[in-house]
């Protein structure tokens, strides 16, 4: 692609208007600061591998938990992190077991560095509960946090903190509306068999504080508006504590939920032995200027084993000799019982596999997903059409404000023709669309949008051809195709438009444009902490549509005029209380939703199976209380228009009709 005079203009006002308005100026020097860090700090940086440091993945084979030595005063760390999955947790608890039986005159604890509670499909329902259950029954002692748990609702959240059984640590978000039920750190006091070598070691807890992270989060913002304090300010604050004569610890141990970079930082300005982090889903095992950076990737596929050994005879020095590796989990036959629960947890997800989620609109039939990789399908346009419903909703602790929803034509992988009048149900959502894949906003200038898709559909069919929602139009009446379109509006090639997509798509090839330019602005692609998982976020998107199915029946049947279109609401809340409170005690229960899926919407549903009504009542609940009250009721009446927003597709559609695929015509 030749990259003209005006191009190179546009990118320049791009990257000042960017560094204004869509990141501050601190998050830009930031992400300046990231890049220079993964460029400048490398394995040449950490002037050599410390002994007994080197890389180590191990299985349980070749790793074996041994008993201390009479004097010998040891610690072993079993850390996990960044699991959206409760597969291989019974697992770690066998694991942990384990380890505890055969490390005899050592402590032994474990721990979770953040991004538990999301983004996984199961929280979508369950808001967490299932994985904070897991986690008290390996038991895990110590959790952290992450980015992700600010995107349960908070109370829902800091219910999880107070009723967890462990510690929960929180170093640099002091002003969190939970921080009775958490701790600043943690100092662990170990002593040898023999009694003759007692140590004490210091926990501190620091998630990012880059607001990349946390900026689609409306007011008050994340974590409830906490504060998130600067890591290593905290770090420094609290080293100087805890090597104070008031704690006097031998060693320091910081658990981070940081990228990569950060860590290198930690590495780099202070003198810890070790760091445990989180945050970037790969393992890594480092020395960054002596100090070793472990990380065991994402859905405790691997632990992390750290010991932290003072030999026996050594009652002087106060640094630990590290042993570190990372362990398989699946090695450990998985803890029957809790197996057994998590597949229970998974139960959760079984009644919305064949329920009707989201009827198919007349525009989108036929839906097919056949050869999406060589033409516009109508599946592709639906799945980009509900995505960016889904992100436009305002749900309260966010909005993304999106213009479009582009997905490559691989990713759309079901390959399957849908008879006419189908509904759209969780297991066409898992045939289409992989369970792990990511979307996030990135801005991008008109005239790369539309030079980014026209380019993928042209020539032969690629995994890159490029699929739409419905918003932008193709025209094909010269030959090639054009973008018209967008979010049905004439294109505007000057105007940044926020677009959803597959971040590592824009840089994979299949898109010359994408690719060229985004590889020479690396800035302007999000961190991976803002990523959205595809099929978490349709989830939440079928939850309000379920709860819409209710509230518009009983609209019908009070005679309310409470909906989208109207133009002066009367919700009537009372009665809408009145029609589903069935036992009449001021509260919309489970068991009520329950009644109003099967008497007022009209679907077949199994009384000892509850939790497609657990799932609406979800969202149902506006506060995260746990009980939907006429409050509840009276909230979503004055949110119903801002939420439905979004939903204007659902009435009319903008015409347009690729020439490779099936007509997407307008509905009236």
């Amino acid at each position: 692609m030749v990259v003209n005079r005006f191009h190179v203009i546009f990118d320049l006002f791009l990257l000042f208007s960017i560094a204004e308005s869509f990141l501050t100026p601190n998050a830009l020097i930031r992400k300046v600061d990231d890049m220079s860090s993964r460029l400048k700090v490398q394995h040449a940086k950490s002037g050599g591998r410390a002994a007994g440091s080197e890389d180590k993945i191990t299985s349980s084979e070749e790793w074996q938990a041994t008993p201390c030595k009479p004097g010998e005063a040891r610690l072993t760390i079993i850390q996990i992190t960044d699991t959206y999955t409760l597969e291989h947790l019974a697992s770690v608890k066998t694991l942990l077991a384990d380890t505890r039986e055969k490390s005899q005159g050592s402590k032994v604890i474990s721990m979770m560095t953040g991004d538990f509670l999301a983004p996984y499909l199961l929280s979508s329902v369950d808001r967490g509960r299932g994985m904070m259950r897991a986690l008290s029954k390996i038991p895990i002692d110590y959790l952290t946090w992450g980015n992700h748990e600010a995107d349960i609702a908070h109370k829902t959240v800091c219910k999880h903190v107070r009723d967890f059984p462990g510690v929960w640590l929180n170093s640099n978000m002091l002003d969190h509306e939970a921080m009775d039920a958490q701790q600043e750190f943690e100092v662990i006091d170990i002593c040898s068999p023999d009694g003759t070598n007692s140590r004490k070691i210091g926990l501190i807890a620091v998630l990012s504080d880059d607001p990349g992270l946390y900026s689609h989060f409306k007011a008050p913002g994340a974590f409830g508006g906490a504060t998130i304090d600067d890591p290593w300010m905290t770090l420094k604050r609290l080293q100087e504590k805890l090597h104070g004569p008031e704690y006097n610890v031998d060693t320091i141990v910081p658990l981070q939920h940081t990228y990569v970079p950060d860590d290198h930082k930690t590495c780099r300005e202070f003198d810890f032995p070790v760091v445990l982090s989180g945050h970037d889903h790969h393992r890594v095992d480092e020395v960054v200027e002596g100090t070793r950076l472990l990380k065991p990737g994402m859905d405790s596929v691997y632990a992390t084993i750290l010991e932290l050994v003072w030999p026996d005879g050594d009652t002087e020095g106060k640094k630990p000799k590290i042993n570190a590796s990372f362990v398989k989990t699946s090695n450990w036959e998985p803890d029957p019982a809790l197996a057994e629960e998590n597949e229970r947890a998974y139960d959760a997800l079984a009644p919305l596999r064949n329920t009707e989620l989201a009827r198919v609109p007349p525009p989108f039939e036929p839906l097919s997903s056949v050869n999406s990789r060589g033409k516009v399908c109508t599946m592709g346009i639906y799945i980009c059409t509900l995505l960016r419903s889904s992100l436009n909703s305002s749900r309260r602790q966010r909005k993304h404000d999106i213009d479009a929803v582009v997905l490559m034509g691989g990713n759309i992988r079901g390959g399957q023709d849908y008879e006419l009048g189908s509904f759209f149900s969780l297991e066409a959502l898992e045939a289409e669309v992989k369970g792990d894949e990511v979307i996030a906003v990135v801005p991008m200038p008109g005239w790369l949008l539309a030079e980014g898709v026209a380019a993928t559909h042209a020539g032969d069919p690629i995994p890159g051809w490029m699929q739409y929602d419905h918003g932008i139009v193709e025209d094909w009446s010269s030959g090639k195709p054009v973008i018209t379109q967008v979010r049905g509006k004439p294109i505007d090639h000057k105007r940044i438009y926020r677009v959803a997509t597959k971040i590592s798509d824009l840089t994979n090839g299949q898109s010359p444009p994408w690719t060229e330019y985004y590889k020479q602005h690396p800035l302007l692609l999000p961190p991976k902490g803002a990523y959205v998982n595809i099929q978490a976020e349709l989830m939440g998107y079928f939850a309000k549509n379920l709860w819409r199915k209710i509230w518009d029946s009983l609209t019908d049947s009070i005679g309310s005029e409470c909906n989208v279109d109207a133009i002066d609401n009367d919700c009537n809340a009372e009665m809408r209380l009145k029609s589903l409170d069935k036992d009449n005690d001021g509260l919309v229960s489970v068991e009520d939703i329950q009644a109003a899926l099967a008497d007022i919407v009209g679907l077949s549903v199994d009384n000892r199976e509850l939790s497609l009504a657990q799932f609406v009542h979800s969202f149902a609940d506006t506060n995260g209380s746990g009980e939907v009250t006429l409050e509840d009721l009276q909230t979503f009446c004055d949110e119903m228009e801002e939420v439905y927003e979004a939903d204007a597709w659902r009435l009319s559609f903008p015409k347009s009709s690729p020439p490779q695929g099936e007509p997407v015509e307008a509905s009236t």
